[in-house]
């Protein structure tokens, strides 16, 4: 959109003014006008004044941050697919150390701060059920990557 002034003569009692509007072409300025300032008697000196391009700033800036954005989704795209196993190994080790540390009502920083002799049963909970858990999503993450790495061609069936 282009910027576009002109000197409008509206009416006796209101004289002659300077008006700005935006548009494409020339007689969509003078549509501006009369949109702006109603039914004006003359309109002189009607002439463009800056052409910005099609994208300003804001809309550059927008564009940039969706390129970042999704830049990022497909390199953690690449990340999942590329370490699968141990992805979700340190999640099924993380939820079943946020679960356990529920159940037991004792979190590991209680269990390291302790003077006494007590809570190994509950230190010893947490840390089997992360294990578990840990080995669970590295099994099951190496399964899903074999499985997108595996081929999707038929197999062959044997007729005699």
């Amino acid at each position: 959109m282009a910027t576009w002034t002109a000197k409008v003569f509206v009416n006796s009692q209101v004289g002659t003014i300077n008006t700005e509007v935006e548009a494409a072409t020339f007689s969509g300025a003078k549509e501006q006008i009369y949109a702006k300032h109603g039914n004006v008697q003359q309109i002189t000196n009607l002439h463009q004044v800056s052409n910005r391009s099609s994208s300003s700033p804001a809309t550059s800036e927008a564009s940039m941050n969706a390129t970042v954005g999704l830049i990022g989704l497909i390199a953690v795209g690449w990340a999942f697919m590329t370490f699968t196993p141990w992805i979700l190994m340190l999640l099924g080790g993380a939820a079943a150390t946020w679960a356990s540390q529920l159940i037991t009502g004792q979190t590991i920083e209680e269990y390291a701060e302790r003077q006494d002799d007590k809570g190994h049963g509950k230190a010893a909970t947490v840390l089997v059920l992360a294990l578990l858990a840990g080995g669970f999503g590295f099994i099951q993450g190496d399964n899903l990557q074999k499985e997108w790495n595996t081929p999707d061609t038929p197999a062959k069936v044997q007729t005699k």
